[in-house]
C-alpha cells in the first residue's frame, strides 16, 4: 500500500517527533481502518519500520493483544460514527514478541484536500501500567511516584502532540491564504499552546539607510496588556546593537532579562518583561525579522520542544512572507504591465474562476474576431478548438499543481478558422480573488518553420546513422553537439553522458598527446587525420582511423569528423607482421640449409645454414645462378629450374649429390619450393639437408645387419641340430629298454624336444628372426604329435589359429603348453566307446595385445576324483610351469571333454 498524498507528515513533524516516544499515525475512515503512515519512531519503538504497517493491510490491527483488539476497534468505530475523538489503552505485539501497553489518542480530522482521516498519537504506557498493577498489589509507596511519574511524562508527550497540531494548523492557515487574519490566528494558536504572555512577531524595514524594528502582530494572553500598540517610539538595530548581533546571524535569543546587556535590558524592563525567547526568521538566506514570546508575571525558561515549536513556526511564516511578497510584486507591476501588453504581438487574457474573460489586449481581439462587448460574454473554452478542449483542461490542471510549461492549442476565431497558438498561464491572486492570466503567442510562421527543420533535420539524422562508422562534432571547448547512434553503440556512453564529456576521454594516456595535436591541427589549418585507439566506457580500447574538418557556423568553430574501425585490418597487419617475422626467422635460423632465388633463378637470399653447408658467403652468390656453384655439370641440364611452372601448385624433393665452394660433393635431401601470386612466379626457394654422415651410418649399419643376420640364422640352425642329436639319443634310448613306463618317459621328452626344435627350424627358415607365427609352428607342431604318437581311432584336429607374430621367449612355452595337452588328449581322451567323431580342437585369437587359446576335445573328460590345482602329475605340473612363464591366466576342466583355456599377453607386459 502507497502513502496516499496529504497522509504524510511534514518533515517539521518527522523532526520534531523522531527521536521522541510518541508515535504519529494516520489510518483511513474504513472499517478495518488501514494505516496510511507512520512517523519513523516507530522502528525504536515497536521494531517495525513505517513500510511494515503501510505495506501490510493488518500490520498494525494483527499485533493488538486478541482480548483488547474487540474494545479497539469499537473506539474507532465511534470515533467515525461520532466524528469526534477518543483513547486507547492496549496491549500491542511488538517485533521482538514481547507485548507493551500503548495508549492511543485518537481524532477524525479533513486533510488539506477534504478526505476526512483518523489522526492519532500512540505512546509507550508500559512502565506505567506495570505501576499500576503494582500498586493494585499493594506495592509501596515508590510505585505511586511511579505512576505520577509516568503521567507527568504522558502529560509532556500529550503536550508535544498538541505542538503539532499547532504546527499543522498553522501551515495551512498561512500555506492557503496571505491575509493578516491568518497570520494572527496562527500567533493565537502559538501564544494558547505555550501559555506565553506575549506572543510578537517583528519585520526589519529600511528607512534611509538605517535598519528599524517594525512590530507587525502581537497576542497577548487574556489580562495581559499589548506592548505594540503602547509603543511612543520606533526603535532601530542601532539602538540594541547585542540583539542586532545575534539576530543578524541567526542566533536565537533565550534569556532572563537581567542576563542581557544594556540598553535591552533596560528597554524591556519598561515593557515590563521578566524572560523572553526570539527567534530570527530568514528567506532565501536573508535575515527578514523575527517571532518571539515573553512572559512578564514571573521568570521562565523555555524547555527545547517549544524552542522547537518557535522554529518551526519561523519557517513556516517565513514562507508565508516569501509567497506574500511574490504575489505584492505582481500585483504593484499590474499598472506597468496594463501598459505594454497592448504592445506585445501576443494575446493577453485575464480570467476569472469560471475562465470569463475579464481582461484582455487589443491583439485578443484582432486574432479572435470578436469586439470587446463579445469578449465579455466568452469563456477560454469559446475561442479553443473544440478539439482541443480536453487538452485545455489538462493545461488547466497542471497549472493548478504549479507544473505548467505551457501548451500548444488551436485558436478558434469568430469566423471558424483556426491558427496554431503557444499558450503559458499562471494563477494569481488578488484582493482574494483567484484569477487566471493567459498570453497566447501566434505560432504559425513557427509552425511552418519548424516542419521545414523537422524535414531537413530527418534527413540530416538519416545521412549521419546510415553513415558506417562513428560520427562526431564539437565545438573548440571540446562540448559535443552532435554525435550518431553508432558512437553511442560503440563506445557505451549514452546521450546525457555525450553532453558531460570532452574528446580526451575516448583515447588512452599513449594516445592522448597525439590526439591532442591532430585535434588543434583542425582548427588551425583545417583538416587532419589519425589512427588511435578509441576508448569504450568500459576502458575497452578499438583501433580505429579518424578524420576531422573545420566548420564553421555562427561565428564558431567546430570539428566535424567520423572515425572506421579498424579492428580487422590491424589485426590483418599484425597477423602479416608474424607472418613475415616468423619466416624470416624461420629462413634465417632453419637447420636446413635455404636459397632464395628469383624468377631467373638468381640467388637473392641464402641463411646461415646454407653458408655453413656449402661454404659460399651471401654476397658471394647474391645475384648469380645458384646452380653455376653447388650442383655437378653432369646434372645441371636435368635439375628443375625457375620457374618451375610444373611445380606451380606442389613442390618435389629428391636425394641428391651437391658440391661444396671446395668441390666437395656432400649427399643432401634436397626440395624445390616455387612461389606464385596471381599466376605469376615471385620466388623460389630450394631447401638441402646434408645427409652425409647418415648416409655412412646406413651403409655401416646395412653391413652389420647381414653378418648379425647370418649368425642368428646359423645360431638357430645350430641348436636345431643339437636338439635332433639330443632327439636321436633319447630315442636310442627307448629301443634299448624294455620297461614301457620307461619308454612313454622318454618318448615324452623327445616330443618335448621335438617341439622346441620345430620351433628354431621355424626362425631359421623365417626372414625374421625373432618372431614366428603361431598359425604356421602350431599347425607344424600338432601333425607332428600325430605323427609321432599314432593312435588306433581316428581323430579329427580342428585348427582355428590367427596369424599372431610371437617373439622366441613366448613361443618356446606356449608351444611345450600346447604339446602337453595336444598329447594328452591323443593318449587320455578316447576310449572308442563313444558314437561321435574325436576331435580335438585349437583355437587361438588375439584381442588388444592378448592372445586368447582354448583346446578341447570332445573325449571322456577328467576323471572324477580329479582336483587339477591338488594334482602332482608331471604334466599337470608342466602345464601350470609353462603357464607360469607366460604370465598367463588359465584353467583346466570338463565340458563333454577336456579343456584347457589361458590368456597371456603377447608382448610380455601385464
Amino acid at each position: 500500500m502507497e502513502e496516499k498524498p496529504g497522509t504524510r507528515f511534514s518533515d517539521d513533524i518527522e523532526q520534531l517527533f523522531s527521536s521522541g516516544t510518541v508515535i504519529l499515525f494516520t489510518c483511513a475512515v474504513t472499517s478495518d481502518f488501514p494505516i496510511l503512515s507512520v512517523s519513523q519512531n516507530s522502528e525504536n519503538i515497536l521494531g517495525f519500520k513505517p513500510s511494515y504497517f503501510v505495506e501490510n493491510k493488518n500490520g498494525w490491527s494483527n499485533r493488538i493483544h486478541p482480548e483488547d483488539k474487540e474494545d479497539v476497534f469499537r473506539q474507532f468505530t465511534r470515533v467515525i460514527k461520532e466524528d469526534g475523538g477518543a483513547i486507547n489503552e492496549y496491549r500491542f505485539k511488538t517485533k521482538g514478541g514481547e507485548y507493551i501497553w500503548l495508549r492511543d489518542e485518537i481524532k477524525v480530522i479533513e486533510n488539506e484536500d477534504g478526505d476526512r482521516l483518523i489522526y492519532g498519537s500512540s505512546i509507550d504506557i508500559t512502565e506505567r501500567k506495570k505501576a499500576e498493577i503494582a500498586l493494585k498489589e499493594n506495592k509501596t509507596e515508590e510505585l505511586k511516584q511511579e505512576i505520577t511519574r509516568r503521567t507527568k511524562a504522558e502529560e509532556k508527550l500529550q503536550k508535544r502532540l498538541e505542538y503539532e497540531k499547532v504546527i499543522s494548523q498553522s501551515s495551512k492557515l498561512l500555506l492557503e491564504s496571505n491575509s493578516s487574519e491568518a497570520l494572527e490566528k496562527s500567533l493565537d494558536l502559538l501564544q494558547d499552546v505555550t501559555d506565553a504572555d506575549r506572543v510578537f512577531l517583528y519585520k526589519n524595514k529600511e528607512i534611509e539607510d538605517e535598519l528599524y524594528l517594525d512590530p507587525v502582530l502581537e497576542v497577548t494572553k487574556d489580562g495581559v496588556e499589548p506592548i505594540i500598540e503602547n509603543l511612543d517610539r520606533t526603535f532601530k538595530y542601532s539602538d540594541v546593537p547585542w540583539l542586532h548581533e545575534k539576530l543578524s546571524s541567526l542566533q536565537k535569543v533565550h534569556a532572563q532579562i537581567d542576563e542581557l546587556p544594556d540598553p535591552e535590558q533596560s528597554i524591556l524592563q519598561d515593557q515590563e518583561v521578566e524572560s523572553i525567547l526570539v527567534i530570527p526568521f530568514s528567506i532565501e538566506g536573508e535575515w527578514k525579522g523575527y517571532i518571539g514570546a515573553a512572559d512578564t508575571q514571573k521568570k521562565r525558561t523555555w524547555d527545547e520542544e517549544e524552542i522547537s515549536l518557535l522554529k518551526t513556526v519561523s519557517r513556516i511564516i517565513a514562507a508565508f512572507e516569501k509567497r506574500k511578497a511574490i504575489e505584492g510584486s505582481l500585483v504593484k507591476q499590474r499598472n506597468y504591465t496594463n501598459t505594454i501588453l497592448d504592445s506585445l504581438p501576443s494575446i493577453y487574457l485575464l480570467m476569472d474562476e469560471d475562465f470569463h474573460f475579464i481582461e484582455w489586449n487589443s491583439y485578443a481581439e484582432r486574432y479572435t474576431g470578436y469586439s470587446g462587448d463579445e469578449l465579455k460574454t466568452k469563456t477560454a473554452f469559446d475561442i479553443i478548438k473544440p478539439e482541443h478542449h480536453e487538452l485545455l483542461k489538462e493545461a488547466i490542471e497542471r497549472v493548478r499543481r504549479k507544473k505548467g510549461k505551457g501548451t500548444e492549442l488551436d485558436l478558434l476565431t469568430k469566423s471558424g478558422e483556426t491558427a496554431p497558438f503557444f499558450w503559458r498561464g499562471y494563477f494569481i491572486e488578488i484582493d482574494n480573488e483567484q484569477y487566471f492570466l493567459c498570453v497566447g503567442i501566434d505560432i504559425t510562421e513557427q509552425k511552418r518553420t519548424e516542419k521545414e527543420l523537422r524535414h531537413e533535420k530527418r534527413f540530416n539524422e538519416a545521412l549521419l546513422e546510415s553513415l558506417p562508422g562513428v560520427f562526431y562534432m564539437f565545438d573548440e571547448d571540446g562540448n559535443y553537439h552532435r554525435w550518431n547512434q553508432n558512437l553511442l553503440d560503440e563506445t557505451g556512453y549514452t546521450a546525457e553522458d555525450m553532453q558531460q564529456i570532452s574528446p580526451e576521454v575516448f583515447f588512452g594516456e599513449e594516445e592522448l598527446d597525439a590526439a591532442r595535436r591532430e585535434i588543434g591541427k583542425v582548427f588551425e589549418v583545417g583538416q587532419a587525420e589519425i589512427e588511435s585507439k578509441l576508448k569504450t566506457k568500459d576502458g575497452q580500447e578499438i583501433p580505429y582511423y579518424f578524420t576531422g574538418k573545420l566548420f564553421k557556423q555562427d561565428g564558431n568553430n567546430y570539428l566535424l569528423g567520423v572515425g572506421h574501425d579498424m579492428s580487422e585490418q590491424v589485426k590483418a597487419r599484425e597477423k602479416l607482421r608474424r607472418s613475415e617475422k616468423l619466416f624470416r626467422d624461420l629462413f634465417l635460423n632453419a637447420p636446413a640449409g635455404i636459397v632464395m632465388v628469383d624468377p631467373d633463378n638468381k640467388v637473392v637470399n641464402i641463411n646461415k645454414s646454407f653458408e655453413d653447408m656449402f661454404g659460399f658467403a651471401e654476397e658471394e652468390l647474391k645475384g648469380k645462378d645458384v646452380d653455376e656453384f653447388i650442383v655437378p655439370k653432369e646434372e645441371r641440364e636435368q635439375i628443375p629450374r625457375m620457374p618451375l611452372k610444373e611445380y606451380a601448385s606442389d613442390s618435389f624433393n629428391r636425394e641428391a649429390k651437391r658440391l661444396t665452394k671446395d668441390g666437395e660433393p656432400i649427399d643432401v635431401i634436397m626440395a624445390a619450393i616455387p612461389v606464385y601470386i596471381d599466376g605469376d612466379p615471385i620466388a623460389g626457394f630450394g631447401m638441402y639437408i646434408d645427409i652425409t654422415e647418415e648416409k655412412k651410418y646406413e651403409q655401416e649399419i646395412t653391413s652389420s645387419l647381414k653378418e648379425k643376420k647370418v649368425m642368428l640364422k646359423e645360431i638357430h640352425h645350430r641348436v636345431k641340430n643339437n636338439l635332433a642329436i639330443v632327439s636321436g639319443l633319447l630315442q636310442l634310448q627307448m629301443y634299448e629298454t624294455d620297461n614301457p613306463l620307461l619308454r612313454d618317459t622318454l618318448e615324452e621328452s623327445e616330443r618335448r624336444i621335438q617341439t622346441m626344435a620345430l620351433i628354431h627350424e621355424q626362425l631359421y627358415n623365417s626372414e625374421s628372426l625373432g618372431n614366428i607365427s603361431c598359425d604356421q609352428y602350431i599347425g607344424d607342431l600338432v601333425e607332428t604329435i600325430r605323427n609321432t604318437i599314432g593312435s588306433s581311432q581316428d581323430v579329427d584336429v580342428k585348427t582355428d589359429i590367427e596369424s599372431i607374430e610371437l617373439s622366441i621367449e613366448r613361443a618356446v612355452p606356449f608351444a611345450l603348453l600346447v604339446n602337453e595337452v595336444v598329447t594328452n588328449s591323443f593318449k587320455h581322451a578316447f576310449d572308442g566307446q563313444s558314437d561321435n567323431t574325436n576331435t580335438i580342437a585349437i583355437r587361438i585369437r588375439e584381442d588388444n595385445g592378448q592372445v586368447h587359446a582354448r583346446l578341447r576335445d570332445n573325449g571322456k573328460g577328467l576323471p572324477d576324483d580329479l582336483q587339477p590345482e591338488m594334482s602332482d602329475t608331471l604334466g599337470m605340473n608342466l602345464i601350470d610351469n609353462f603357464a607360469q612363464q607366460l604370465e598367463a591366466e588359465w584353467e583346466i576342466g570338463s565340458d563333454d571333454g577336456t579343456y584347457v583355456q589361458l590368456r597371456f599377453s603377447k608382448n610380455g607386459e601385464a
